[in-house]
């Protein structure tokens, strides 16, 4: 592991700082430092008021994102909505319109590829793999400067992390240190990648980018920054409330509109720790019962929380009441409310509807994260649906 010294000079070349200097004084108010979380973290060297810009990082390396189930799309312009899509014949990329075909960016990707033998025919390569590997394959474009920032970062190191390496090995012959290097990216893209905004009314592929500075920083339900992309593609990160010198600087690494057992749920799966802050222990999270569900009982409004919410297999009480409900009744109701939401068109902005005002509020409370996401889709798509635009604009 490189030292602190090392990644911070690391980390100047990459956002373009010159060291402090007399002559160089405009230095970032913060710096890495060893976390009492575990591991490195950064903190503020200075006092920092609400809205400051605190850095403003830009990708390493991005690509489409490597879940199982993924958009299939357009790997240049990441267009989503074509019905010209077809293979690359040197690399089987998957790509819209010669345009595309010759831009730099694929040539870059093809030619990375197309020097790797294949096992069975272009035509028979899953394009759809390829597209998940795409971010790792990418990586071995960076120069060695980049390759050292990218390596210094921390990797998970659990076998399920490197699967898309895996299934790309079924297409092509991968030389050695390639498919070494390439695994080891994809450990540290699932550490600390983020997903990429996509521009508001377009249709386009979710990307993942390695923002390294961004990566840097510990998870807190509560963070004191948040993060917006620009059209480049540049992440800037500001501060959310005023933050003292000697505070560490605190990102979240799942929904903040989630509730306390779905935010600790995606932590564990993805990032391997179950979090343990203020707002995750505090039953009512501030007074959000974001996770809240309908007392069982038919005589009663109130709301049941998790007695317990540290611990996974709480049973839950009323807040009016005091009914007390076993976990396994609560992963019953819980589990029904995700097929319910599974079944959910969300395209279609009347039967989100509908299935707001009539059905879902009359299982769980108005303040669950489940209504809130809902609300949320509702106003984002009223006055730019089809139908619904303000004015017939």
């Amino acid at each position: 592991m490189v030292s602190i010294e090392q990644l911070s000079l690391m980390i100047n070349q990459h956002l373009g700082l010159l060291t402090c200097t007399d002559d160089a004084p405009n230095c970032m108010k913060w710096k890495i430092f060893e976390s009492p979380l575990g591991g490195r973290g950064l903190v503020a060297t200075e006092d920092i008021k609400t809205g400051e810009v605190l850095f403003i990082d830009h990708p390493l390396v991005y690509g489409p994102r490597s879940g199982t189930i993924i958009q299939r799309g357009c790997t240049v312009c990441k267009n989503i909505d074509s019905d010209t899509f077809y293979k690359c014949s040197k690399c089987a990329l998957l790509l819209c319109s010669e345009q595309c075909q010759n831009s730099g960016i694929h040539l870059s990707d093809c030619s990375v590829i197309s020097c790797w033998p294949n096992k069975v025919s272009i035509e028979d390569v899953d394009d759809t793999v390829l597209s998940r590997a795409l971010t790792a394959i990418r990586a071995l474009l960076l120069n060695e400067d980049q390759k050292n920032l990218l390596t210094s970062l921390q990797a998970h190191i659990l076998h399920q992390h490197g699967s898309e390496i895996r299934a790309l090995k079924e297409y092509f012959d991968i030389f050695e240190q390639d498919e070494e290097f390439m695994t080891l990216v994809t450990c540290i893209l699932d550490a600390n990648a983020f997903q990429m905004a996509t521009p508001y009314g377009k249709k386009e592929m979710n990307l993942r980018g390695l923002y390294p500075v961004s990566s840097l920083m510990n998870h807190n339900c509560v963070s004191n920054t948040r993060y917006s992309f620009n059209s480049e593609s540049q992440m800037t990160v500001r501060a959310v409330k005023p933050i003292s010198a000697g505070t560490e600087l605190f990102t979240c690494y799942s929904g903040m509109l989630w509730g306390t057992p779905a935010r600790r749920l995606h932590l564990y799966k993805t990032k391997h720790f179950l979090c343990v802050c203020e707002r995750c222990s505090d039953p009512t999270e501030r007074g959000t019962l974001l996770a809240a569900l309908k007392c069982f009982s038919t005589e009663c409004s109130g709301s049941l929380l998790p007695i317990e919410p540290l611990k996974s297999n709480s049973a839950w009480r009323c807040l009016d009441c005091g009914l007390r409900v076993p976990f396994l009744n609560i992963t019953t109701i819980q589990n029904a409310l995700g097929s319910l939401m599974g079944c959910l068109n969300f395209d279609n902005i009347y039967e989100l509807e509908k299935f707001f005002l009539n059905r879902i509020t009359k299982y769980i409370p108005k303040t669950n994260q489940i209504v809130v996401d809902l609300q949320c889709r509702l106003i984002w798509e009223f006055g730019e649906s089809e139908g619904l635009r303000w004015e017939g604009e």
